[in-house]
């Protein structure tokens, strides 16, 4: 349903919000296709922009754009929606609409709402006539709710169908009706109460549809998404901070006109998606269903400090009844960009430990047998400053070290350092090691970059 198209270098703005700014325009829009007269929208959107504006890019969701192509009357010809922001107020978020007559752009409407921040856009059909709405949170900064507005057009004229406060959102197929569905998210920081409302079509209108009170007592909810928690049940992911650092999952499903967590913490017992630290909810394994994510700490590490860590994320699927099922494992540094998934063959049988190093980073990964009694390497992430890598480079083909080349550009190249000579171990111990080396092919397949949610 949704269309956005790749906008050319004729903008020469700076972006407003979490992209920043940017010397390729081109990031404005993105879009699989472009069909129609990109320069005349370039040029429209300059023209009808406001003097003194910039653009503005949506937080969320990532693939919002701040300007996108979008029919909104049903007539079957796309409008130019473009959002912006003033250098004359820091609390007022514009909108543009354009739309084209006899070959040349027009403006359809523009309004502005209250904010500092755009925090969400997307176009969807929530009233069942098969004509997507404007759907615009605005922000007014950190720990602060937001405001959602649900906007459509008919007759040339901008109808509000709903204002509504929330902390996060998701848009998504819940019910499994075929028909997108509006989660909202609030939490009252002041009341110290929690919940989760549900609005879908009925009758050409939105509706909410249920709503289910959530933990209260939580330090804020940070994101929420709909998709796959099973090949036949969608079920809505929010994630909240709780304590200094930790944080949890609510896994929503829908079930007979109501909301339900089939993971619900049980009093007395383990909250079973309860992590250290911040780990969202994704597809992790790229098999369409949502993973939750949580964290395990490695073997030999009972006596560090928390913050001291290299915790391991585990993510887990639903099992369809109470409980989850284990999916895999991944060491993932965000500072660093670093994602490398734990191989089957290692689990329960290894360790890891961060090497002091003054201008790089150095983390090695080593077999833990009976208890730590048997220790050998199994392999060494290192990053060497692009400045020094020509240098690093020689030394290591110089001692015929062997090593796997994973990302090379940026200021830090990214290497993996295969073991040289076999350690000291008995013979079971030395069998059990061997079962657990990678070659150069499975380390590059285990390892990908990783990215700042």
């Amino acid at each position: 349903m949704k269309k956005a198209w790749l906008l050319s270098a004729a903008f020469c703005a700076a972006l407003l919000s979490g992209c920043g700014l940017t010397d390729t325009p081109n990031e404005l829009m993105r879009a699989p296709s472009a069909d129609g007269d990109q320069k005349s929208i370039n040029q429209a959107v300059m023209q009808f922009l406001p003097a003194g504006s910039q653009l503005a890019v949506p937080l969320h969701p990532a693939e919002a754009s701040a300007v996108s192509l979008q029919d909104l009357n049903g007539d079957g010809a796309p409008e130019v929606v473009a959002f912006y922001k003033s250098d004359k107020t820091d609390y007022e978020i514009g909108v543009l609409v354009l739309t084209q007559k006899q070959g040349n752009w027009q403006k359809l409407t523009s309004f502005t709402g209250i904010g500092n921040e755009l925090d969400y856009v997307s176009f969807n059909d929530l009233t069942g006539d098969h004509i997507p709405e404007m759907l615009i949170g605005l922000g007014g900064g950190d720990g602060l709710n937001k405001e959602l507005s649900v906007f459509s057009i008919a007759d040339d004229k901008t109808q509000e169908l709903m204002k509504q406060s929330y902390s996060v959102m998701a848009v998504g197929d819940l019910n499994g009706d075929q028909q997108p569905e509006l989660a909202l998210v609030m939490h009252d920081h002041t009341n110290f109460t929690s919940k989760a409302e549900l609005f879908g079509a009925k009758d050409g209108k939105i509706t909410k549809l249920t709503e289910i009170a959530l933990d209260g007592y939580v330090n804020g909810y940070e994101q929420a998404i709909i998709g796959k928690a099973s090949p036949t049940r969608n079920a809505l992911f929010i994630e909240s901070g709780v304590g200094a650092h930790s944080s949890a999952t609510d896994l929503l499903l829908w079930e007979n006109g109501e909301l339900r967590n089939p993971l619900a913490k049980v009093e007395g017992e383990m909250d079973l998606t309860f992590k250290a630290y911040s780990l969202y909810s994704e597809d992790i394994n790229g098999d369409g269903i949502i993973e939750v994510g949580t964290m395990i700490q490695p073997l030999g590490t009972e006596d560090m400090a928390m913050a001291e860590i290299p915790w391991i994320s585990s993510y887990f699927q639903w099992d369809g009844k109470t409980g989850l099922k284990h999916v895999e494992d991944h060491y993932q540094n965000f500072a660093q960009g670093i994602d490398l998934k734990i191989p089957d063959k290692w689990r329960d049988k290894y360790s890891l430990a961060t090497l002091p190093s003054s201008n790089s980073f150095t983390m090695r990964f080593f077999y833990y047998g009976e208890n730590g009694k048997n220790k050998a390497e199994l392999l060494t992430l290192q990053s060497v400053p692009q400045t020094e890598w020509s240098k690093f480079e020689n030394g290591l083909k110089q001692k015929q070290v062997p090593y796997v080349l994973l990302k090379e550009e940026g200021k830090q190249v990214l290497i993996a350092i295969l073991p040289q000579a076999a350690p000291n171990l008995g013979k079971s111990a030395m069998q059990e090691y061997r079962a657990m080396q990678l070659t150069a092919d499975e380390i590059r397949q285990l390892y990908k970059p990783l990215s700042i949610p």
